[in-house]
């Protein structure tokens, strides 16, 4: 078997629909796989019924953006008998339209500042939840750059930059198991201060992404993170476009688990392999 616990949909900042998604996995021989948007849940019933038609095992889950000194922290978030817990549904609903007027603040002063073309309308219909890819996307489209060049206007040290979210590792962790959720820190290899990342671990995490498409991703290491601090192993590919035009993300199945790896996670979340 083959489980990857990491991808996206246009749900989010993903290019793909749900069917897409799940063709990409039958093609690529993925069993299972979790659909982990971006602080957004509004895909996961569509697509756990496309998965059936298709005969793969769709789990559903979120990405919750969180930060920590300074350090976007992303915490995947699997739901315990693949059902959506009503505190994931409502914060989904809640953050849409904040990170929606984020968006409009932040791509008005990147043409006030930087003198950029900007597609707010464009910006607006591209996805349900805005993150700062979709304002990238936007930028690098409008102003003829390569996602490289328009990168600097988005980052966290552009004059530009809005915070998409206040909420911090550990309340962010809270959430989460209060809601019932199996939490995963998601590329821990993409922390700039790697220092920091057993500090993250003290939180309470139940697993960690030890396999994911990076270069900068060190598995032997985090490997032996998750025996020091007795987690469980996962592994994603982070898919967003399909063929990845990057290297911090992959087509789905690029990292997997395989049966024996994934079933102590599927035992939290109560289901059956």
């Amino acid at each position: 078997m083959r489980i990857d616990l990491h991808n996206h949909t246009f749900h989010s900042d993903g290019i793909l629909s749900e069917e897409e998604l799940v063709k990409r996995a039958k093609l690529n021989h993925v069993d299972i796989f979790a659909l982990t948007d971006h602080d957004s849940v509004f895909g996961d019933d569509k697509i756990v019924e496309i998965g059936k038609k298709y005969g793969i095992k769709v789990i559903k889950g979120l990405e919750l953006s969180t930060y920590y000194k300074g350090e976007s922290v992303h915490i995947i978030c699997l739901f315990k008998d693949n059902i959506i817990p009503k505190a994931m549904l409502d914060f989904s609903i809640e953050i849409k339209e904040k990170r929606k007027n984020r968006a409009i603040l932040m791509m008005q002063k990147i043409h006030d500042i930087y003198g950029l073309n900007i597609d707010l309308d464009g910006l607006l219909k591209s996805s349900e939840v805005i993150t700062r890819a979709n304002m990238l996307n936007n930028i690098a489209k409008c102003n003829y750059l390569s996602r490289d060049e328009a990168s600097q206007y988005i980052s966290s040290s552009s004059k530009a930059y809005i915070p998409s979210t206040k909420l911090s590792t550990e309340d962010g962790i809270k959430f989460a198991k209060e809601a019932g959720c199996v939490v995963i820190f998601a590329h821990p290899c993409l922390i700039n201060h790697q220092e920091y990342v057993e500090e993250i671990l003290q939180f309470g995490f139940d697993g960690i992404e030890v396999r994911y498409p990076s270069v900068r991703n060190d598995e032997a290491k985090f490997m032996a993170l998750a025996k020091k601090w007795n987690l469980l192993i996962s592994a994603g590919s982070d898919c967003h476009r399909g063929d990845e035009p990057d290297g911090d993300h992959a087509d789905i199945g690029t990292c997997t688990l395989d049966e024996n790896e994934f079933e102590p996670i599927a035992k939290l979340l109560n289901l059956k392999i």
